[in-house]
């Protein structure tokens, strides 16, 4: 049953998935509508590019989710965060010879959007995610496409980012009559969707090479190289890493201030000890190496997490745009949502 659409929502998966400039680790997530009420979706804590036609996703009935969204009360006093989420959960269909997983926390924004939905954290457009100027740029890139695009502004994920997305598609069509197909996240991401999936994936590479044309990166995205020095340890040999720290900018201090999105907090700040003591990452600045004392999958996540959080600021830098980075109040909710722990916690379970 569903078998065209699962092997579709597999395509798109690995289709962004397998590159480490468009989602890092764990994060970013698909879906696919199966008919008027079910719907595919990314389980948490599993890659994009570990998603085949019979793992990684829940089915969940969205149209029930759908409808939560359109007619929620938001004057009544209800930790709506809790109860979207447990709502989700409570709408997954079990499928026989399927575990029952957790869909991604996200799925409330997946529920009212086209058929297929690719959400990233692409280095390309979180330079403009990132930046003051980001939804200025995105208005000057996309403004005759014929696609349409809309830019939210930061909000937590889950609960509120759903509500948001949905005035935001609201008003695209009320002043366009479009459906938005491109959406930028600022500080998060990267989403695409449409009713092909071959468009979506197409769609995708299309926003963030004219990106890259108008920042002017001509270099490919660096490689990442991890070496196996023992059990559970790994040294890492990505050069633009190393180069990065041998600059002296990087300690503590700075990544800690530095928080450009969700996903560097989840796996990247608690994880990280710079000329300190002992950690998952542990960087040396006098000998200029960098250690992993963790499982291959809980490097290569920190690792990519690294490294795309390296290069978002190295090139925000170098286009000479403003910086903007999330407030210490929107640092304390992630690093206190249970959603994002949890999502933590399977790090450990990723594999190649």
């Amino acid at each position: 049953m569903f078998q065209k659409e699962l092997f579709e929502l597999e395509t798109i998966s690995k289709g962004v998935g397998n590159l480490p400039e468009y989602v890092q680790g764990g994060g970013g997530n698909t879906s696919v509508k199966l008919n008027d009420e079910l719907m595919a979706v990314k389980a948490s804590g599993f890659k994009l590019n570990q998603i085949t036609s019979k793992e990684g996703y829940v089915v969940i009935n969205y149209k029930n989710i759908k409808n939560y969204y359109e007619n929620v009360d938001i004057s009544s006093h209800t930790d709506f965060e809790k109860e979207s989420v447990e709502f989700a959960k409570n709408n997954v269909v079990e499928m026989e010879g399927f575990k029952i997983l957790r869909p991604s926390v996200e799925a409330g924004f997946h529920s009212i959007m086209k058929k297929y939905v690719v959400h990233t954290h692409p280095v390309y457009a979180n330079m403009l995610c990132c930046s003051f100027k980001g939804k200025d740029i995105v208005e000057e890139i996309f403004r005759d496409m014929k696609y349409k695009c809309i830019w939210i502004p930061y909000i937590n994920p889950g609960f509120c980012l759903t509500l948001k997305i949905k005035e935001g598609i609201e008003k695209c069509i009320t002043d366009t009559g479009v459906f938005p197909e491109v959406i930028f996240m600022e500080n998060h991401g990267l989403v695409v969707t449409t009713d092909d999936y071959m468009y979506a994936l197409a769609l995708h590479d299309e926003v963030n090479d004219l990106i890259k044309n108008y920042l002017e990166i001509k270099t490919l995205f660096p490689e990442i190289k991890l070496e196996n020095i023992g059990e559970a340890h790994y040294r890492s040999n990505t050069r633009y890493i190393l180069d990065s720290f041998s600059r002296g900018k990087i300690d503590n201090d700075y990544i800690d201030k530095v928080a450009l999105y969700p996903d560097q907090l989840v796996y990247l700040n608690k994880n990280i000890s710079i000329n300190g003591a002992k950690n998952k990452l542990n960087v040396n600045t006098t000998t200029k190496e960098i250690i992993y004392d963790a499982s291959y999958a809980e490097a290569l996540t920190i690792e990519e997490t690294l490294l795309g959080y390296l290069y978002v600021i190295n090139n925000i830098e170098e286009a000479g745009l403003p910086l903007k980075t999330m407030s210490a109040k929107e640092i304390d909710f992630i690093n206190n949502w249970e959603s994002e722990a949890y999502r933590k916690s399977l790090v450990k379970d990723l594999t190649k």
